[in-house]
């Protein structure tokens, strides 16, 4: 069930899986959870962040880290054996960091869970 609240087009889904996002000019993307969690979806999505980090970079405080993470989790899930662990640390460092960014945030987390279906 989705709701709007008339507070600028904020959109509140009815479950706890969506983003939020409040304030002025907010924005809140989510990654269509239903795609399979393959490697070229993935791949996608963190070019797609990485595109989203350098338009924001002044709302980051660790901008260069924040790419510096998404290459490192394309490098790491392209491998024959990716490491799953490492993997999940560098996806949760990323998610952390780019947590301030309402928008870029709830595709993060949508992109983590990607990673989660596809390293199981």
């Amino acid at each position: 069930m989705t709701q709007e609240d008339g507070n600028r087009g904020v959109i509140i889904h009815g479950s706890s899986t969506g983003p939020v996002a409040v304030g002025e000019n907010a924005t809140a993307n989510q990654i269509n959870q239903t795609d399979v969690a393959s490697l070229p979806t993935i791949l996608k999505e963190l070019r797609r962040t990485r595109r989203l980090i350098e338009e924001n970079r002044s709302q980051l405080n660790e901008p260069e880290l924040a790419l510096e993470e998404v290459d490192d989790i394309a490098d790491l899930i392209r491998q024959d054996q990716p490491d799953r662990k490492r993997i999940m640390a560098k996806v949760d460092r990323l998610v952390n960091r780019l947590s301030a960014i309402g928008g870029i945030a709830g595709g993060t987390w949508g992109l983590s869970q990607l990673i989660t279906q596809f390293l199981r």
